[in-house]
C-alpha cells in the first residue's frame, strides 16, 4: 500500500519544511503534497529553496482547513490517504507502523496516530462527547505514562493528522468547507461512522505536534468557530428532541466553565475578557440560528443517505462519553 500525505499550510514558516522533511525521511516511502492556503509569509519559498520532493498546490485565497482538505483529496489517489497540519514532526517509523495497523485491521476505515509533545504530554488518543456534541480530546494533557495508549477502537482521528482509506473518504463525502475552522473533522468523522467505517488507534504511529500554531489557544476566534460549528453539526445529527435541549445544555455548560475562571490571556499573550468571550459565544449562536434552514436541508440529506441518523449518533455518543476524572 502507498500513502499520500497532504499538508495544509498557512504561514507555516520553517515548520512546514521540517514537517515535509520528516515525511521524506520515513522508513517506507510516502508521497507528499502541500496545499498552501494563501500564506502571507515565505514558507512556500523556503520549501522550494530546500528542493524537497513534494507537490505544491497554491490557493489564491484562504479556503479554511476544510476547504484545503478538499483540495488535497482531489489530488490524492493512493489507497491510504493522510491529511495533516504543517506544525508536525513524524517519527521515522510512523508510516511503517501505520501501514501495519491498516493491514492488521482490514475492517478499519481509519487509523489514528499517537499525537504528542516531545516532552511526553499527549495531545489526544481519541475524542469523547457530551450529550450536546461538546467534544473533548481523550487523554489530552496527560503524561504518556498516565494515558491509555493501547491499540483500541476510537471515534475518529484527531484533526492534526487524519489517516484513512480512500474508500472511507469517498463514502463520507467532502468536508464542509463552510465550517472554515474547527469541528470540520469531527462532523466528517461522524459521517465515517454513519457509513460504517471504524477507526483504530495505533500507539506505535507517533507524531509530535506543536499545538495551535495557526489558531491561538483560548482566543475568541477559536471559541466562535468551534461553538458555531458544533451547533450546526448538532442540528444535522441529533434527534430533534435533543436539538431542542441545546440552549439549556449550553447555558449550563457555560456556567460550569465560568466557575473555573476565564484565562487571563490567549495563547499569543493578548488579554482576554469575559466580554470578548460572551460576544464570541453570542455571535456563534446567532450565526448558527441564521444557518438553521440550510442545516435542516442537510439533516434531511443525511437521513436519506445514512438511514436513522439520530439513533446511530446516540449509539456513538454512548460509546464515547466524556468521562470525569
Amino acid at each position: 500500500m502507498q500513502i499520500d500525505v497532504g499538508i495544509i499550510n498557512y504561514n507555516g514558516g520553517l515548520e512546514l519544511s521540517e514537517c515535509v522533511g520528516s515525511l521524506l525521511a520515513q522508513s517506507v516511502p510516502v508521497r507528499v503534497l502541500v496545499f498552501d492556503n494563501a500564506s502571507t509569509d515565505d514558507s512556500i519559498a523556503q520549501l522550494r529553496k530546500k528542493n524537497l520532493d513534494c507537490k505544491i498546490i497554491e490557493s489564491s485565497k484562504n479556503l479554511g482547513y476544510a476547504g484545503a482538505c478538499n483540495g488535497l483529496l482531489e489530488n490524492m489517489d493512493s489507497d491510504i490517504q493522510v491529511l495533516c497540519n504543517m506544525d508536525l514532526e513524524f517519527d521515522p517509523t510512523w508510516a511503517e507502523n501505520l501501514l501495519r495497523c491498516f493491514e492488521r485491521h482490514p475492517e478499519a476505515g481509519s487509523v489514528a496516530s499517537l499525537v504528542m509533545e516531545k516532552s511526553g504530554v499527549v495531545n489526544a488518543v481519541g475524542v469523547r462527547f457530551g450529550a450536546d456534541l461538546f467534544a473533548k480530546n481523550e487523554a489530552s494533557g496527560l503524561d504518556i505514562s498516565e494515558a491509555d495508549v493501547r491499540e483500541k477502537e476510537v471515534f475518529g482521528c484527531y484533526g492534526a493528522v487524519m489517516s484513512f482509506r480512500k474508500s472511507a473518504a469517498v463514502a463520507a463525502g467532502k468536508m464542509d468547507a463552510s465550517f472554515f475552522l474547527f469541528f470540520e473533522e469531527t462532523e466528517w468523522y461522524f459521517r465515517h461512522n454513519l457509513a460504517g467505517f471504524k477507526t483504530v488507534f495505533c500507539p506505535e504511529a507517533k507524531v509530535y505536534h506543536e499545538r495551535s500554531m495557526t489558531t491561538v489557544r483560548y482566543s475568541p476566534r477559536k471559541l466562535f468557530y468551534s461553538e458555531r460549528n458544533r451547533l450546526r453539526t448538532a442540528v444535522r445529527l441529533l434527534p430533534l428532541a435533543d436539538v431542542l435541549k441545546l440552549p439549556l445544555q449550553g447555558f449550563v455548560r457555560y456556567l460550569n466553565m465560568a466557575k473555573g475562571g476565564v484565562p487571563g490571556q490567549s495563547g499569543d499573550g493578548k488579554k482576554l475578557s469575559k466580554v470578548s468571550i460572551c460576544v464570541a459565544l453570542a455571535k456563534a449562536w446567532l450565526q448558527a440560528l441564521v444557518m438553521l434552514p440550510d442545516e435542516l436541508v442537510i439533516r434531511k440529506k443525511y437521513r436519506k443517505k445514512f438511514g436513522n441518523v439520530g439513533a446511530k449518533v446516540r449509539e456513538i455518543l454512548d460509546a464515547y462519553p466524556i468521562e470525569n476524572r
